[in-house]
């Protein structure tokens, strides 16, 4: 009878740790966490990227195209970002990221990853060409390995987008608006730029291609904030 009771006991216990919440545990927004549902002092800020959009067409014509190192070590530094490609258009900076796990919160909830991590055997980098290990050098995400993509720069979570958009402008004042993606082909065509300034070549032959990237990737007419951004929450 004493060996039953204490086995109840025991049960009891594990019960209400993972079902009643009888354990100290955090969930509040923070470095490692971009998702909660919960904040002790909800944002109010305004928003941080995407910021003119929100309230008028916008324009993508840009006069000078280059890439800002020093940003790009500082995105890829937070939590949650695996990579990070700031392309500067004029005072607006262009941000294709990769995601990892060192954060959470970072996707929102209607998101469908673009890369594919199996560990499939055959085929380093695609189960489609199972007798071809070769990989384009300037692709930084193949979809079938490497970190995390994310199709449509919605899916990544209002917060996420909201911290790197404020540690950049926090690093460089002067920028204007700031546009962020981790889109698998915007990635790669920043990567492709990157090799290029990095060689200390000029991306002006690739500007006019730029435009018509983001462009395309971003919209020009006016976006819908969600219910996210209105409450300081995803």
């Amino acid at each position: 009878m004493r060996t039953f009771r204490r086995l109840a006991a025991l049960w009891s216990i594990a019960l209400c740790l993972t079902v009643s919440g009888c354990f100290p545990w955090y969930d509040y927004n923070s470095s490692h966490n971009y998702g909660s549902k919960r904040h002790e002092n909800p944002q109010d800020t305004s928003r941080a990227y995407q910021t003119k959009q929100q309230y008028a067409k916008v324009s993508h014509r840009i006069a000078r195209l280059e890439m800002n190192q020093f940003l790009s070590e500082q995105v890829q530094a937070l939590n949650g970002v695996n990579s990070a490609i700031v392309m500067m258009g004029d005072k607006v900076a262009y941000v294709g990221i990769t995601i990892d796990g060192t954060a959470t919160g970072t996707k929102s909830g209607n998101s469908r990853l673009e890369s594919n991590n199996y560990g499939l055997v055959k085929g380093l980098y695609s189960p489609n060409t199972p007798f071809d290990d070769g990989a384009d050098p300037s692709d930084l995400i193949t979809g079938s390995n490497g970190a995390d993509t994310v199709m449509h720069h919605e899916h990544l979570s209002h917060m996420f987008k909201q911290k790197i958009a404020e540690r950049i402008r926090s690093l460089d004042p002067t920028v204007q608006d700031v546009y962020i993606s981790a889109n698998q082909v915007f990635v790669n065509e920043l990567n492709r730029l990157a090799q290029e300034s990095w060689q200390g070549r000029s991306l002006e032959p690739y500007r006019e291609h730029f435009m018509a990237m983001v462009e395309k990737l971003f919209g020009t007419d006016p976006t819908i904030p969600n219910q996210a951004e209105g409450n300081g929450k995803e």
